[in-house]
């Protein structure tokens, strides 16, 4: 008879997604160091994984199940019950974007489920729209440490961009966008004009400021509904500024290298002045990040919350150029990043002045890396799960 081992067991996931992987992999090490041991659970096979967790629990006290946007969390039994449930494992589902994204999963969240959001925006929508989630909360991305930082002149990329610029399929959305009692492409329309004007507000908020000025009355179930099948807004706004920015740099003549998909669409990309490299994965983006000056970042409409981009690049020794967020407005300190704008269209010029300013580049850096390192690591995103959730269960 084997004997049951009474400290604290977690499970964590191994999915297809690189990035994931990452932060999966930085609050594992800092698990073990707390003294947990680690289930790994491997999506590719959701059914072997399943039968050796349920090996796993007869020998080990598994205290829960921590996954990044899972579609593992809202799983069920032949007979209609939650895996998790069934299996009286608490689950964790951190969402990395908008809840809207996660609309049927959230529906099935297991009664011992806990979603956590990365924008306090998000997290009051979660509260509105699924009151049936027991535990709702705010935890912000961290950040990943790849080594031992390179000073900044002596670093080979001048400005870095590492994401894509996503495309949508109009046929899609206009499929999506039928069987409703108003014209929603009309909405749809009205709502990305108005961002495209006054990008400071919410998608969700925009959405019902147009609907009350037409007078059209919609229930929370039917409103949340809605907002999950208008989802390609985000990517149709927050490509628009995205391309914005980085065309702004790359116009400027500074020298700008650029990894991730979509970007060659774009006919500035030829530009002499500009390198782009495709898509690459997780780890390869933090090497080069590593070896930039400044790495430019744009929001995923996210007003109030974090991105592992801003923490990435300034635990790697690289001044970071973002929009705002209500969040990093009231956590980061103001001088240890460069603010833009994104109705101005000379963003461009403005970076393009900060890279002759050796001495300002580097004092920024070294201050956020100062920063950040204490605060803002995947390890410290650990210590708070423990602290705040984790050792109550």
């Amino acid at each position: 008879m084997k004997q049951i081992v009474t400290g604290k067991s977690l499970v964590l996931f191994h999915t297809e997604l690189d990035t994931i992987n990452l932060f999966s992999e930085q609050m594992r090490a800092r698990f073990l160091q707390m003294g947990y041991e680690i289930f790994d659970f491997d999506t590719s096979d959701t059914a072997k994984s399943l039968g050796l967790l349920y090996e796993y629990q007869k020998t080990h006290v598994v205290t829960a199940m921590i996954a990044f946007n899972s579609r593992v969390f809202g799983a069920k039994t032949k007979s209609g019950v939650n895996i998790w449930e069934t299996l009286q494992i608490p689950s964790v589902n951190i969402l990395l974007d908008h809840p809207y994204w996660y609309y049927e999963i959230l529906k099935e969240t297991p009664r011992n489920g806990a979603v956590l959001c990365v924008d306090r925006n998000h997290m009051q929508y979660v509260n509105r729209f699924f009151p049936h989630i027991a535990v709702n909360g705010f935890l912000p991305h961290g950040g990943t440490v790849l080594g031992q930082l390179r000073p900044i002149a002596e670093r080979s990329i001048d400005v870095l961009y590492a994401g894509s610029l996503y495309a949508y399929d109009a046929d899609n959305v206009r499929r999506s966008l039928s069987g409703f009692r108003f014209d929603a492409s009309k909405i749809c329309d009205e709502v990305i004009d108005i961002l495209m004007t006054d990008p400071s507000q919410t998608i969700e908020a925009t959405i019902e400021q147009v609907m009350l000025q037409k007078g059209i009355e919609l229930s929370d179930e039917e409103l949340l509904a809605f907002f999950s099948r208008s989802v390609y807004i985000e990517r149709v706004i927050g490509s628009y500024y995205r391309e914005k920015i980085v065309s702004s740099v790359a116009k400027s003549g500074v020298p700008l290298t650029i990894f991730g998909r979509g970007w060659e669409q774009c006919e500035w990309v030829r530009r002499d002045n500009v390198q782009y490299g495709g898509l690459i994965s997780a780890k390869e983006a933090l090497a080069k990040v590593r070896d930039c000056k400044i790495l430019l970042n744009s929001m995923p409409w996210f007003k109030d919350g974090s991105h592992e981009r801003m923490f990435n690049g300034m635990l790697n020794g690289a001044v970071v150029a973002t929009d705002d967020s209500d969040y990093f407005l009231e956590t980061i300190p103001y001088d240890d990043y460069i603010h833009l704008d994104l109705t101005d269209v000379c963003v461009g010029d403005e970076i393009s002045e900060t890279l002759t300013k050796q001495e300002r580049l580097r004092e920024t850096a070294e201050n956020a890396y100062n920063y950040a390192i204490k605060e803002h690591t995947w390890a410290h995103r650990a210590d708070e799960l423990h602290r705040d959730l984790l050792q109550f269960l």
